[in-house]
């Protein structure tokens, strides 16, 4: 048996069995991923199994939920991006000015790696941090910490 499915089994039961009842948020694939030590794309294969038969269900803007969810009153609030997040910390990182002006942030994969995200996640956080103004980037340097003058007021 494939091991996505033997995954998706696992779960399937506990949402059976109650202990991830309606309305719960579901398993991430990151966290699929730490729990079963699979490969991402066995998570997103085994909630893909599961989303297929209704037992989850995925909600544009809030995330992935035991279904199902339109027989619900309220979701439980989103949970912040990743990339969010990564914005959110290296921003306070400058403000509290353990990163300083025109010195250079850590790489795309040095993020990507302390984040356990893609790249991309990383991308549209740096994106974030530069149009507010906390970051810039040099093509082919890097991305650096901008000037206070630059920075976003509070």
């Amino acid at each position: 048996m494939k091991l996505y499915v033997q995954v998706a089994d696992i779960v399937r039961d506990e949402i059976q069995e109650g202990e991830m009842p309606p309305g719960s948020r579901a398993p991430s694939e990151k966290e699929l991923k730490d729990r079963f030590g699979v490969a991402r794309q066995t998570a997103r294969r085994a909630l893909l199994i599961l989303r297929d038969e209704g037992l989850l269900e995925a909600v544009p803007g809030r995330g992935t939920f035991v279904g199902p969810v339109a027989e619900l009153e309220e979701l439980p609030a989103r949970k912040t991006w990743t990339y969010e997040r990564i914005a959110a910390d290296v921003a306070a990182e400058i403000r509290s000015g353990r990163r300083q002006p025109n010195k250079a942030i850590p790489s795309e994969l040095q993020f990507s790696q302390i984040y356990d995200c893609s790249i991309g996640t990383v991308r549209r956080a740096v994106a974030v941090l530069r149009d507010q103004g906390w970051v810039y980037t040099l093509p082919q340097q890097g991305t650096y910490v901008s000037e206070p003058q630059n920075w976003p007021s509070e």
